[in-house]
């Protein structure tokens, strides 16, 4: 009987962890130069702000536990490493958005995306975390709840 058990415990964890990969294709293309759109105080951003330097960008939406464990821990990590923190909300209404990153504390751009990021981007689960290059690429796309050493060593 243990060795049955033991079976269906390995079992059950390949199962588990099979879907799990917390890298994931970067989308292509000029990331950056797609963020053209409103923020939660309804000005769009100007994705001219990050040409030059690396970024960080998380995809969240309110109701996401993962995303807001995370969010924290991602400005905490950009500030560190002088770069700029980007919150793209994919679901949700902007007032419920801005109501959550105040009660966090986030203080870089809130981005509103309207559908056409997710579809672009081809965002199938959040939180989905981007680490730019200089030039508005993707250089690590990373899904699910990342760690802050996990997000300041990608930034590197």
């Amino acid at each position: 009987m243990p060795r049955i058990a033991t079976a269906l415990l390995l079992f059950a964890a390949a199962v588990t962890t099979a879907g799990c990969r917390p890298e994931t294709p970067v989308p292509p293309g000029d990331v950056a130069a797609q963020l053209a759109v409103p923020g939660t105080d309804g000005n769009v951003f100007d994705p001219a702000t990050l040409r030059g330097k690396p970024a960080l960008v998380v995809f969240w939406r309110p109701g996401c536990p993962h995303c807001l464990a995370e969010l924290p821990d991602a400005a905490r990590a950009a500030a560190e490493r002088g770069v700029p923190a980007i919150a793209v909300q994919v679901a949700g209404s902007p007032d419920a958005g801005r109501a959550v990153l105040d009660k966090l504390g986030w203080t870089g751009p809130a981005l509103v995306d309207d559908g056409r990021l997710r579809t672009n981007l081809k965002i199938k689960a959040v939180p989905l975390t981007l680490v730019l290059r200089p030039d508005g690429t993707a250089r690590k796309a990373m899904v699910g709840r990342q760690s802050y050493d996990a997000m300041h060593s990608a930034l590197r």
